[in-house]
């Protein structure tokens, strides 16, 4: 039997009689896969809580509360004519946007001079502060058309003399958007690339004897097809649900892939890979466990802030840009979103080549050291 055999079959073999390692490639990514789908499959927010600043106090006003409430977006919490007491809830966090009606609105509906009706929107929460912006405007703009006719059918104007109510938005405090498929499209990935990365220092930390690999490294008949053998059920696992999220992006929500759905599942393969491989030289070169998995954490726990994806990178400092470059999921995401968006495919082999790198230098580099332990030790 040849090496590479040797080590998958004791591998699977270790899977069958160890239920946590196996509820490692399982049932965790079957948990975290449906918390995060569960987390944005809404796609956008609804039914935020804002405050209402009603300086008017008119019926046109009140028609306006009416028809910002009953919109799916957005629900009025509290109505005040104060606003220092509408500031106070979004310091609180009780509430993300402020509608504030003048004085003057249901007057001047009347002679066609309307003053500004102002929404002032939390942005440091910029993907909720927006969707309140957004809701509560596009139910202004509805109840534009009724407010114009209802309250001045009684002063007899034409249409020619109406004006439409004015919306102004102010941000307040700092500034970020968020959708199901952008979101999800990057976390599920950086979630499977996190799993994969401890996974691996677990099994391969289980050869660990005296903090050195030597022992496993002359029982396996070859150290690199060994590796591989040992590797190949975490990355496969890793792929599959990789595929198995796919699947329900693209066949569950209905999203596009306008690009090569074989390559995205080429590099999530790649990109997997790559991962096991980073994880394994952690290993070989801490010779712990546990000082393996701090290592890994770092590099696929940041993977994402760092992929170039969620925050710019350009006028970064020079740190943040080399971390990026050195990052396997910076060059997934690249290939990924790509395709998403219907890139051709040669676009897809720069990426590609970069993941296939950190699979030969990586996995040469753990093999070499553990190699190297080896024939100390004999």
């Amino acid at each position: 039997m040849s090496a590479f055999r040797r080590a998958l079959s004791a591998e699977l073999r270790h899977l069958r009689h160890d239920r946590w390692d196996l509820a490692m490639l399982t049932l965790m990514p079957a948990i975290l896969l449906f918390v995060m789908a569960a987390m944005l499959s809404g796609g956008v927010a609804r039914d935020l809580p804002i405050a209402v600043v009603d300086e008017d106090g008119s019926s046109a006003s009140r028609a306006i509360i009416r028809a910002v409430d009953a919109s799916p977006a957005v629900r009025v919490q509290g109505t005040s004519s104060d606003m220092a007491q509408a500031m106070q809830r979004i310091r609180r966090e009780q509430a993300w946007a402020i509608l504030q009606i003048p004085r003057g609105v249901g007057a001047g509906l009347a002679r066609g001079q309307t003053p500004a009706i102002r929404i002032l929107y939390q942005a440091g929460f910029l993907s909720t502060g927006t969707q309140a912006l957004r809701g509560i405007g596009d139910a202004i703009t509805a109840a534009t058309a009724g407010l114009l006719g209802g309250q001045l059918s009684g002063h007899g104007l034409p249409p020619i003399r109406t004006t439409p109510l004015t919306v102004q938005a102010t941000a307040l405090y700092n500034a970020a958007t968020s959708f199901e498929w952008y979101l999800t499209a990057l976390v599920d990935p950086a979630v499977l690339h996190l799993l994969t990365a401890c996974v691996t220092v677990m099994a391969v930390g289980r050869e660990l004897r005296s903090k050195s690999l030597a022992a496993w490294a002359r029982a396996s008949g070859g150290v690199v097809p060994a590796l591989a053998g040992k590797l190949l059920p975490y990355v496969a696992a890793c792929s599959l649900w990789g595929m198995a999220w796919l699947l329900y992006l693209t066949l569950g929500r209905g999203w596009r892939v306008d690009g090569s759905m074989a390559l995205i599942v080429a590099g999530q393969s790649l990109f997997y890979a790559a991962t096991a491989c980073i994880s394994t030289l952690l290993v070989a070169i801490t010779r712990e466990t546990a000082t393996g998995l701090s290592a890994s954490a770092v590099y696929a726990g940041s993977a994402l802030a760092f992929s170039g994806a969620t925050l710019p990178l350009e006028g970064g400092s020079l740190f943040a840009r080399v971390w990026s470059a050195i990052l396997p999921l910076t060059h997934y995401i690249a290939l990924q979103m790509g395709q998403f968006s219907g890139a051709y495919a040669a676009a897809a082999l720069a990426p590609l080549a970069c993941l296939a790198a950190y699979v030969v230098i990586a996995g040469g580099g753990a093999a070499l050291l553990i190699g190297r332990s080896a024939r100390r030790a004999a």
